[in-house]
């Protein structure tokens, strides 16, 4: 198995690390448009693994390296996902890749059908983990009337005022927390707020956290249409919503730039860079809290099925519990699709 992983950042490199011990792979190459991204890559991941500095603008040489592999694992900035299934279906080579893109990766079904290959969207912990527990708890009931998925990687040790240390793209996090929620409620798909929906939530181990809608739950509107309620939650300490809120009120988050002292500048890109120096501080251990709530029929009795995951930074290797739980999702896809296991 032959294998090309685009994007080696926090979560990219441990997509690359993980697939690099498997007996199953017999060639890795990692791309990545930073040079120090590959460098800290190659100093974890020495075995079988190629790595090439490479931009997804350089179509000439992307598609001279697609034709070396037989499956590609995507794991861009949403921004650029789409874009990288689009090329990777044009060349017919299977995919699987974690990024939430703007775009709907269902557009590119068609063509991915007519030239024979398989592509697999959303496929981290949220969306990608969590859709498979939904999977499983369809499988076990009857009927399934309703979703709640709750989610969410914080820091070990939270640092006020915001109590958040980035563990994946803050380019995403704040499209988190701005772009429109998909949910269904009575029965019927419906766009809501990000940042709406708040409440509170005990999980074992970790103690009280707030939770609040995001758009997260991927391709399951499409898979269960009959399932009455479906929403998905991010988890945050408390408070942190209320923050995020008001900055989203004040314009914080907006794309139209304004002209300050004759300089043209997007409010949204400006916030991005002054959150990034706010969470990064503190210590770089963290966790992910996962709950996915299922309820419906079974045999006519009323069931309540529950899946929980709490993971924690794995101090000997230095790797965070998002990453982790993001990437193996991906590599275990990539690995069933490898196999053959995969037929669609």
């Amino acid at each position: 198995m032959k294998i090309l992983v685009v994007g080696c950042g926090k979560v990219g490199s441990e997509i690359a690390r993980d697939l690099a011990g498997s007996r199953e792979v017999d060639s890795l190459i990692a791309m990545d448009a930073s040079s120090h991204n590959l460098k800290l890559l190659r100093k974890r991941t020495p075995r079988k693994l190629q790595t090439v500095k490479l931009s997804m603008s350089q179509k000439t040489q992307f598609h001279d390296l697609l034709e070396k592999v037989d499956l590609v694992c995507g794991a861009l900035p949403g921004r650029l996902g789409f874009d990288l299934m689009a090329e990777t279906v044009k060349a017919g080579k299977d995919t699987v890749d974690i990024s939430y893109t703007p775009r709907d990766a269902f557009l590119l079904h068609r063509k991915a059908t007519e030239v024979g290959c398989r592509v697999v969207p959303q496929c981290g912990v949220a969306p990608g983990f969590t859709n498979m527990c939904v999977g499983d708890a369809s499988r076990r009931l009857d009927q399934m009337n309703s979703v709640e998925i709750f989610v969410g990687g914080l820091p070990e040790k939270p640092e006020p005022p915001l109590n958040y240390r980035i563990v994946f793209s803050l380019e995403d996090v704040v499209n988190e927390y701005s772009r429109p929620v998909q949910v269904i409620e009575e029965g019927k798909r419906k766009k809501v707020d990000a940042l709406s929906g708040r409440g509170h939530i005990s999980f074992p181990g970790v103690g009280n956290l707030e939770y609040f809608l995001t758009d997260g739950l991927g391709s399951l509107p499409r898979s269960y249409p009959k399932t009455r309620e479906m929403h998905e939650f991010t988890l945050r300490y408390p408070g942190h919503a209320d923050m995020m809120s008001t900055l989203q009120v004040l314009g914080f988050f907006e794309r139209k730039s304004v002209k300050i002292g004759g300089v043209e500048l997007e409010p949204r890109q400006v916030t991005i860079e002054l959150l990034r120096a706010v969470m990064s501080r503190g210590s770089p251990e963290d966790f992910l809290a996962l709950r996915v709530e299922v309820k419906g029929l079974s045999r006519g009795k009323k069931t309540h099925l529950r899946y929980q995951v709490l993971d924690h930074y794995h101090r000997r290797s230095g790797i965070s519990a998002m990453a982790r739980t993001t990437a193996y999702p991906c590599t275990s896809v990539a690995l069933l699709m490898g196999r053959g296991e995969i037929k669609e």
